[in-house]
């Protein structure tokens, strides 16, 4: 009978040691060779554990251990170079655990790597003192020569030594021998461009225990966390004067740190605090230089490389040691999926290199995103541009949770292990672990930008339209409306048909038409006047509900008011496309995995219908109601200025209302729902009741009423060219707001949060627009949309109703 498979790992650090409890549960022999002495020897270095780390050691057993050695971080201060804050501090744990089930913690690595060695059964596996020296691939298998000449043979070999690999050096080795080019880039891509003193110290100088303190300074930054027991981790970062590539990354002596931690000493974790206060009660401390490399080639023949070895990154964002456990987990993964195919006989080395390789395809995209976003943070920290500057004073306090949302996007798409059930703990958060979310996995927003072309087609079909030529009979009054035969206003007719603002810049069509629907002299425009101005108030409800969603940050829709001045200016059949376009493509459907970026800020939620009905209807309602008479005018005035006052207004009613977010978005991250429901309810009703106002009072048909009846091109009758005006306006804006709902389903249903047939969505749609119109349909509308975004879930997201249906489905196979 054959031997069963086994692995050998080299390197008994995070990355091996759980790939040895992985490699154990699944029944899978396996011999681990540590270089040094002891496993968890004490060298300074400490380790954040993120929700995809800590999932991983849940499913493994570690959980409980886990977070006894470790102290959750409870707040972020992001401060500047004096210590005072750029933005009020952050709850990172909190919203952590609301999101994924686990918080953020940080211990020593020491800790770390005692709970995982201590969770191994059978320890004889375990070999310390094995430093590795050769390897050698033959039919057999692969062969481990260490330097005090044991060895070790097995089916493959997972180097797990770090980021000086020597397992790694003997593959590259191997592939040379076979094809000189292979590997040559890789040896190549370890870089250098910053150098770090990290160390434990036993006092934190008085800083809170919980807190971890980050600094930003021109070309260099402070990171502190105070755990437990008042031990504190800090991280002294300064940019090199060049990129250095091996062979010459420096290195560091003990005379090089005292002068560096003397030099940097001044950096401020606090206003009160510094670096000097912290260094000086070390226990232990390094100087190093921070390496960096995203290798191509992860594996050749037998050998695979894991954790370090084969990603590293900087350590600001705390990515490292949680991407080292996913890379083990990963290849635990493709080893039990081979173990499982050959059941109990060994593998071949074709099914073994496949193996190796699905095992790369797997993690190295993830990977690769962990590096680049840790080097993001790096360079932001320490203010590498301008645009790190600007971006560290200003975006920081509009985003509100960066580092959060950073180490979110990062860790929703994680490595499970997928022999092992998924803890309990991990499928109740908000945020459900989904492997085709998260960084690794955006969409590409040119890719959703060639997709929306049909926005951009109506826009482009709205500026061809939007310079009409009008004869001009002369006939304009002193306010620079013109006058018909019976010396009623009507639109002044200087302006373009989409270009709200006139030649003369007198006013703008919008408002023109407004005031000769108003006056009376023709029914029929009053109702599509009516129609479009009750139609839009819905729509700048959505617009303003919009604004103030967690996830729109730092997007152009936090800009209603700028859209609809520019629909003012240019008209709203122009702005509608431009608004949608940009809104879909920067809002794709994974913006919405955490329910709590669905939120708005309710203070500013609550003020959009006082707001709404203040300054854009009461005007409205003023001229219907009102003889047509100076103060028409008066109020004509002040509603044309709508955009701004209701800006203002929201803003000023939002200051006498509590700002709840920062709890909301943690325990109730679906309290404004009742509030958007009435924000919106309220606008289409009374876009619905004019629709039906017109459909039984109109004199003349529908069509007549909505459909252009005429080419605009060049128009000498006053009353077509406000027909046209507004017709025009009202289509366009309708079927852009339709074609956002439309490409909102689209998502949706390929996400497998909308069920609904194509057949029925726009059936209903019909149906609705005939009874409701088209006010009442996209409150509606938008209102399912609201609920889909904060009740269902995408459709491979692990919930618990998802697990149930999983293990329902494996016990009907079985």
């Amino acid at each position: 009978m054959a031997a069963p498979m086994k692995i050998i790992i080299a390197g008994g650090g995070i990355a091996g040691l759980t790939l040895a409890n992985a490699l154990e549960q699944a029944n899978i022999d396996y011999i681990l060779l540590e270089r040094r002495r002891e496993l968890a020897p004490q060298v300074g270095a400490s380790i954040g554990i993120m929700s995809n780390g800590a999932r991983i050691m849940d499913q493994l057993g570690c959980r409980d251990a886990l977070y006894a050695c470790v102290e959750p971080i409870q707040w972020i201060h992001d401060r500047d170079s004096d210590g005072k804050l750029l933005t009020k501090p952050n709850g990172v744990s909190k919203l952590m655990k609301s999101r994924s089930g686990y918080g953020f913690a940080f211990s020593d690595r020491q800790d770390i790597l005692q709970v995982l060695y201590d969770n191994i059964k059978d320890k004889s596996k375990i070999h310390v003192g094995k430093k590795l020296s050769q390897v050698r691939q033959h039919s057999g298998g692969v062969t481990v020569i260490c330097e005090d000449d044991t060895s070790y043979t097995g089916d493959i070999l997972a180097g797990a030594d770090g980021v000086n690999s020597k397992a790694r050096s003997e593959m590259w080795r191997l592939a040379d021998e076979v094809d000189s080019e292979l590997v040559k880039a890789d040896k190549n891509s370890l870089e250098c461009s910053y150098r770090c003193l990290y160390g434990i110290a036993s006092s934190s100088a008085g800083l809170t225990i919980g807190d971890l303190h980050i600094g930003y300074n021109k070309n260099c930054s402070l990171m502190t966390i105070v755990g437990k027991d008042d031990r504190t981790y800090y991280f002294a970062f300064e940019m090199m004067d060049e990129i250095y590539k091996l062979p010459h990354i420096p290195t560091y002596t003990e005379t090089d740190k005292v002068e560096y931690a003397e030099r940097l000493g001044g950096l401020k974790a606090t206003e009160s605090v510094c670096l000097k206060d912290i260094h000086k009660h070390s226990v232990s401390s390094t100087l190093v230089g921070v390496e960096t490399a995203s290798y191509k080639i992860w594996t050749w023949g037998r050998v695979a490389c894991v954790g370090d070895a084969s990603h590293k990154m900087t350590p600001n964002a705390g990515f490292g040691g949680n991407a080292a456990i996913e890379s083990a987990a990963a290849l635990a993964n493709s080893i039990k999926k081979l173990a499982d195919q050959t059941q109990g006989a060994r593998p071949s080395e074709d099914q073994i290199v496949a193996c190796l390789q699905d095992y790369q395809k797997n993690r190295e995209i993830r990977a690769k995103a962990a590096i680049d976003a840790s080097s993001l943070l790096t360079r932001l920290q320490a203010h590498a541009t301008w645009g790190h500057v600007l971006f560290a004073k200003y975006g920081l306090t509009i985003l509100g949770d960066f580092l959060e949302n950073l180490g979110s996007n990062m860790a929703v798409g994680a490595t499970l292990i997928d022999y092992l059930s998924p803890p309990e703990q991990s499928i109740k958060g908000t945020l459900p672990f989904n492997p085709e979310q998260g960084d690794g996995h955006k969409e590409n927003l040119l890719v959703r930008a060639m997709l929306a072309v049909p926005f951009l087609g109506l826009f482009g079909y709205a500026w061809s339209i939007a310079n009409p030529t009008f004869i001009n009979t002369g006939n304009e009054s002193s306010l620079g409306f013109a006058q018909n035969a019976t010396g009623q206003l009507v639109p002044p007719l200087t302006g373009n048909f989409l270009g709200f603002a006139g030649q003369s810049n007198r006013s703008d069509v919008l408002t023109g038409v407004y005031v000769s629907a108003s006056g009376n002299f023709d029914a029929a425009a009053g109702h599509r006047i009516a129609t479009l101005l009750a139609y839009f108030g819905v729509v700048l409800a959505i617009w303003s509900i919009e604004s103030v969603r967690r996830c729109n940050a730092l997007m152009p829709v936090q800009l209603p008011s700028l859209f609809a001045i520019f629909a003012q200016v240019k008209g709203i059949g122009l702005v509608a496309p431009l608004y949608y376009f940009l809104h879909w493509v920067l809002t794709p459907i994974d913006s919405f995995k955490a329910t709590d970026m669905r939120l708005t800020r309710l203070n500013y939620t609550r003020s959009i219908l006082p707001s709404l009905l203040m300054v854009y209807y009461f005007p409205i309602l003023q001229d219907y109601f009102l003889p047509v008479n100076v103060k028409v005018q008066t109020w004509l005035q002040i509603w044309h200025f709508f955009p701004i006052w209701q800006s203002l207004t929201q803003w000023a009613i939002s200051k006498f209302l509590e700002d709840t977010i920062d709890h909301d978005k943690i325990y109730a991250p679906k309290r404004d729902v009742s509030t958007i429901r009435y924000t919106i309810a309220v606008p289409a009703l009374v876009s619905t009741a004019v629709w039906l106002w017109t459909v039984f009072k109109a004199p003349s048909s529908l069509y007549h009423i909505f459909i252009p009846q005429i080419p605009f091109q060049a128009v000498t009758d006053i009353e077509s060219f406000t027909d046209n005006v507004v017709q025009w306006n009202l289509l366009i804006f309708v079927a852009s707001t339709y074609l956002w709902l439309v490409y909102f389903a689209w998502d949706a249903k390929s996400a497998g949060m909308l069920e609904k047939s194509w057949f029925e969505l726009v059936t209903t749609m019909t149906l609705l627009t005939i009874a409701l119109g088209p006010g009442g349909t996209v409150g509606l509308a938008y209102l399912y949309r609201e609920y889909i975004i904060t009740e269902k879930r995408h459709r491979a997201a692990l919930t618990v109703e998802s697990v149930r249906k999983r293990a329902a489905a494996i016990d009907r196979k079985l």
